[in-house]
């Protein structure tokens, strides 16, 4: 497991414009990436399910899924997010790794 930060492109599968960047951790410990709400809403990225997930500490919460299309490094690939809200973290994690194919 191990922790570094990349910058990653995030975009509407259903629209190529436009796409919002940011700087993430990566966490190879978290399975899915979360990138926040706030982010992907004006994209059009919309949720397609709920899942529940443990926080750090141990508690339940739960967060809407959305597929999106990710880039980072030459490496396009598509992927389910967690849609974070205010005061999650955003990272990327192994799920998108294996989708980009750069596990």
């Amino acid at each position: 497991m191990g922790i570094f930060t990349a910058k990653l492109r995030v975009w509407n599968p259903a629209s190529s414009l436009p796409a919002e960047e940011l700087e993430v951790m990566v966490d190879t410990g978290a399975s899915y990436s979360w990138i926040l709400r706030s982010r992907l809403e004006p994209l059009g990225v919309r949720s397609v399910r709920r899942m529940q997930f443990r926080t750090i500490e141990g508690h339940p919460i739960e967060r809407d899924l959305a597929p999106v299309f990710v880039a980072t490094d030459g490496f396009t690939g598509g992927d389910n997010v967690v849609m974070a809200e205010q005061g999650d973290m955003e990272v990327m994690g192994a799920c998108t790794l294996e989708s980009l194919g750069i596990t």
